[in-house]
């Protein structure tokens, strides 16, 4: 079966005050972070990432980089951006649950796309997730999803690189979920 990512001009930040089904969502490769303030579940999926944060008093923020061609559900959307040049959004959840995203598609040249391409696909921490999809048939490798992750007691950091090499575009976002007791 082919794994071949959307273009990046289909793609949106979506974020939920709820869970949102991971049924919804071919999946690729997954992590489950557990700390005593919060469980995290973090998907690298076929069109981007989906980062499930629930805290101990059960509210749950839910970030999903991926197409708006997605279904999701409508109820308790709480930000919904197109990925466009560069923006900051935040917003505060149920019982003490903060977001906080940095969000950047930068276009760049071939030397540095190949170059950040090459960097990605070839690290070795254990502190990430990579997947690598199929080529689109225009070049001759995929895009690459990287989501590296640091997980502390009270907040979770997810740095995410998502690469469309037909665009020689990238997606980079530093999402920070915390948890205020």
């Amino acid at each position: 079966m082919l794994s071949i990512r959307p273009t990046v001009a289909e793609h949106v930040l979506s974020v939920f005050g709820r869970s949102v089904h991971p049924e919804l969502f071919k999946t690729h490769k997954t992590r489950t972070i557990q700390r005593s303030n919060y469980r995290a579940r973090i998907d690298i999926t076929c069109d981007g990432h989906v980062v499930g944060f629930t805290g101990t008093r059960g509210a749950t923020l839910t970030e999903i980089v991926g197409s708006r061609q997605q279904s999701l559900p409508r109820q308790r959307k709480l930000l919904s951006t197109l990925l466009q040049g560069r923006y900051v959004e935040e917003t505060q959840g149920k019982r003490g649950l903060r977001y906080r995203s940095e969000l950047e598609l930068e276009q760049v040249s071939a030397e540095v796309f190949w170059m950040l391409q090459n960097q990605l696909n070839t690290c070795t921490s254990q502190d990430h997730l990579l997947h690598a999809f199929d080529s689109s048939g225009r070049m001759p490798f995929g895009a690459i999803s990287f989501v590296h992750l640091e997980a502390r007691e009270k907040q979770l950091l997810v740095q995410a690189f998502h690469t469309f090499p037909d665009d020689y575009s990238i997606v980079k976002s530093v999402s920070v979920f915390s948890v205020d007791l």
